[in-house]
């Protein structure tokens, strides 16, 4: 519909449209059958079967006011629901990118000739305190651990792209442990002390929320911070103060990355945390990647790359 002219309030009956665009998990464009649902947080409940995409474009009302804010969910046979929220603008069509993950999914990773050469910074990264044995853990950790190593590139993505006055989090690490600690869900290693400055001063600037409290999640935790950029799948970084190690002449703190699927700690502990308690289960490395994937299309970026595609 044409834009409405400068100065014009827009009324219930205007409509607004949202162009959803789908890939795979190689980031192929995806053009299977789906259903889709659309909500938002007053009356709006409706559900469109039998599109096909990768490009779906949908009209919903528009209320210039807090109805405007949307949820919509893709499903299709044999993949995981994908999702995201946007806010419908009679003026502008939104835009949507999901990535559909097979439910029966399987993580491909490069060998690591070919990580160095197409990620060079997550390849340095991974040799951080193992050097040339780094080679090996990775080729280990795809037979043996596949998601907790996905896990492990997911987070060095991610924590590349957060700035601490300068520097990444990574430029802060001594030592990353390749042990029984690795896990779908989060690593372990040791960082220099001045990381936890670092981020106390990025906390000031409204870029990070720390959780109070933070040993009831991350048991033997002194503090906890999480990015608070996206809308999901932000990363946390926790510290254990009273686990040290002395690299390089350096006194190292124990640090905790992970990344936590919802903003809301409320969200995180009913939706994640008591969910994977009952079951057992720890967050998938998969769910992670598409989230951070939309996340970053949605900031018009060019998507998130761990190195990895998901099969």
């Amino acid at each position: 519909m044409p834009a409405q002219p400068s100065g014009a309030r827009a009324t219930k009956s205007d409509r607004a449209t949202v162009m959803v665009s789908l890939v795979d998990g190689a980031q192929r464009p995806f053009s299977e059958g789906m259903i889709l649902r659309v909500r938002n947080n007053r009356e709006v409940n409706f559900t469109l079967t039998d599109k096909s995409g990768p490009n779906v474009l949908l009209t919903v009302p528009f209320h210039d006011g807090p109805g405007d804010d949307y949820t919509v969910i893709v499903s299709a046979d044999g993949y995981r629901d994908a999702g995201y929220f946007f806010k419908a603008d009679v003026n502008v069509e939104s835009q949507i990118s999901l990535l559909m993950i097979r439910g029966d999914h399987k993580f491909e990773f490069p060998s690591w000739s070919e990580l160095k050469i197409s990620h060079p910074r997550i390849s340095n990264f991974l040799q951080v305190g193992n050097g040339p044995a780094a080679e090996a853990l990775y080729a280990k950790s795809q037979l043996e651990k596949p998601a907790s190593l996905a896990c492990l590139l997911n987070l060095t993505q991610a924590m590349s792209e957060i700035d601490l006055g300068g520097s990444s989090p990574l430029a802060f690490f001594k030592e990353i442990l390749w042990d029984t600690t690795m896990a779908q869900d989060r690593f372990f290693g040791y960082a220099d002390p001045a990381i936890i400055s670092a981020v106390r001063a990025a906390a000031a600037k409204d870029q990070f929320d720390e959780e109070v409290n933070c040993a009831q999640f991350h048991p033997g935790a002194t503090c906890s911070w999480k990015q608070n950029s996206f809308q999901v799948a932000n990363v946390q970084l926790t510290f254990h103060e009273g686990d040290t190690k002395l690299i390089d002449g350096v006194n190292c703190v124990k640090i905790e990355p992970d990344i936590d699927l919802y903003k809301n700690l409320a969200a995180h502990g009913l939706a994640e945390v008591i969910p994977n308690k009952l079951t057992h289960g720890l967050t998938d490395p998969s769910i992670v990647f598409a989230m951070r994937w939309t996340n970053a299309k949605d900031g018009g970026g060019p998507g998130f790359d761990p190195g990895y595609d998901v099969v």
